[in-house]
């Protein structure tokens, strides 16, 4: 008869878990013990989740979370580059393709991540980040003042002079509307150039996605484009605003894990078990309901709850959002707000 250690009785429960796709916590493994990890995330609930849903998938690690935005933590990675402290985080689009740039990610290994089966392979992104989930990037308005828009190119009618709400930190809005003329939405250049010869339609400009949704609940703004997630907890807390997907369609932006170069192997497998941990379903369903990101691991149940919202979107929902290239976006950033500074600032 064969004597199973209670070590690899655990250690096979851990790889059996992986392979059936559920959310597993990694049994305890002291080579890969560390003191302490300290993670980046954004505030916002994305936070809540990770202190309810992830970290204690992992008791081996003591995780302490550094939060702030995209901008703020990269800095706080420029800054500790020579003796690195932070090992992982989340991230938006943008910073993900300027730290692969800058050489600031370590490759994930797939076996860390325990629910890896029920990913789609678009989740993994040249950058070496993984999307841990996914918002549609649309339209808000009010229905106090206007009916509910059927097409972005309705953003142009006279009615709505001084109404309309666009952004100058985000630019997906401009590729829509040049999809809604027959372009690429990846054109953005060709949405400001149309958005030229509207100015008069243009309202005040917003510095975040809240003060947006304020701007619209209040009347300054009736129309405005906007982070699918954001609207709805501004919705779900009570404001009166409704979300909305045009004919042509939304895009979708994209919350990336990131491992941090320069750590020893023993901390970096640690911080990718704990990253690993944001595709389980429960994570998953952590992030859906507080910050109503849309579940990426198809193996996801969305609550009944949630199921109202429009930004709230199916495996298939997801799967339907228009494509963006990231990567020239990324790259294109200040171009683009200069564009937009310049052309509609007016």
């Amino acid at each position: 008869m064969t004597t199973i250690s209670r070590r690899d009785m655990l250690k096979s429960a851990g790889l059996l878990g992986a392979a059936l796709g559920v959310g597993t916590t990694f049994p305890w493994n002291p080579a890969l013990a560390a003191e302490q990890l300290r993670i980046l995330s954004w505030g916002w609930g994305y936070d809540k989740a990770i202190k309810t849903a992830v970290i204690p998938k992992l008791p081996q690690a003591q995780v302490e979370l550094e939060i702030g935005t995209n901008a703020a933590n990269y800095a706080k990675l420029l800054a500790q580059r020579a003796n690195p402290v932070l090992s992982g985080g989340t991230f938006n689009d943008i910073f993900s393709y300027r730290g692969f740039t800058d050489k600031m990610w370590t490759p994930f290994d797939r076996k860390l991540i325990p629910n890896v089966a029920n990913l789609p392979e678009s989740a993994f992104i040249q950058t070496n980040g993984i999307k841990f989930g996914i918002q549609p990037y649309s339209l808000v308005y009010n229905p106090k003042f206007v009916d509910e828009p059927k097409s972005y190119l309705d953003l142009f009618d006279p009615k709505y002079k001084g109404k309309i709400g666009l952004s100058d930190y985000y630019f997906d809005g401009y590729g829509l509307m040049a999809k809604a003329m027959g372009k690429s939405v990846d054109d953005v250049p060709a949405g400001i150039a149309e958005w030229s010869k509207h100015t008069a339609n243009i309202g005040p400009w917003n510095q975040s996605p809240a003060q947006l949704h304020d701007l619209v609940e209040s009347g300054e703004l009736w129309i405005a484009f906007t982070f699918g997630g954001n609207a709805t907890g501004a919705i779900a807390a009570g404001k009166k605003i409704a979300f909305t997907i045009p004919k042509e369609g939304a895009t979708g932006v994209s919350s990336f894990v990131q491992s941090i170069a320069g750590f020893d192997d023993k901390t970096t497998a640690l911080t990718q078990q704990l990253l690993g941990q944001f595709f389980n379903p429960e994570a998953q369903v952590a992030f859906a309901e507080n910050v109503f990101l849309s579940p990426i691991a198809k193996n996801t149940v969305i609550p009944e709850n949630l199921k109202q919202y429009k930004a709230m979107l199916s495996a298939e929902g997801v799967a339907g959002l228009l494509p963006t290239d990231v990567e020239v976006g990324a790259k294109k950033f200040n171009e683009y707000k200069n564009m937009v500074n310049q052309r509609l600032k007016v």
